[in-house]
């Protein structure tokens, strides 16, 4: 049985992120593709479906399987989540700057450039490190990850629950994400 991670509390969390610093310059560098970053923004199936309700777009408009795909014996490819789409090396809701559903965007966007892995804080390169952050924003941030990672372990662990009750279809290309198995149309 695995045990569940610890959790920083939040009040060292926001501390951390105090002493860190952290003032987003709206440059949308997290936004597009970089020399050592495809700039892909990882999407659950909610996250998907919020933004489509949002009006995004159509789902297909919205995201794509995520790349990583894993061999499944029988000619087929399955991957664990989405994507947003891209466009000329940007997130396709990078409009003049600014996100254009910025009150839908996923989690990832929400706390960016920080995340938790394994309970530690994890710091991507990011222009507006070292900024001033003031005590209110820097406890907003820290809930946000706390509420990020909660949600990420509780859809990795839908998807666990999902992948043993689907049959992968023969030769396809799919998507298994905490709700559903979607075939990639080719």
């Amino acid at each position: 049985m695995e045990m569940p991670l610890e959790e920083p509390s939040i009040e060292i969390l926001a501390a951390d992120i105090r002493k860190i610093g952290f003032s987003c310059l709206r440059c949308g560098a997290c936004c597009r593709e970089g020399p050592d970053d495809s700039g892909l923004v990882f999407a659950s199936h909610d996250e998907v479906e919020a933004l489509v309700a949002f009006g995004a777009g159509a789902w297909d408009e919205v995201a794509e399987p995520y790349p990583d795909f894993t061999q499944c014996g029988n000619g087929s490819v399955v991957t664990f989540g989405w994507c947003l789409r891209h466009r000329e090396g940007r997130c396709r809701f990078l409009s003049n700057g600014r996100c254009a559903a910025y009150p839908a965007r996923p989690w990832i966007c929400r706390t960016y450039p920080f995340a938790l892995v394994d309970g530690d804080l994890v710091i991507s390169d990011c222009p507006g490190l070292g900024g001033s952050i003031s005590e209110a924003e820097a406890l907003a941030l820290a809930m946000d990850l706390l509420e990020r990672a909660r949600f990420e372990r509780e859809e990795g662990e839908r998807v666990r629950r999902i992948f043993p009750t689907i049959r992968i279809p023969e030769g396809k290309r799919c998507v298994v994400d905490g709700s559903s198995l979607r075939v990639c149309e080719d």
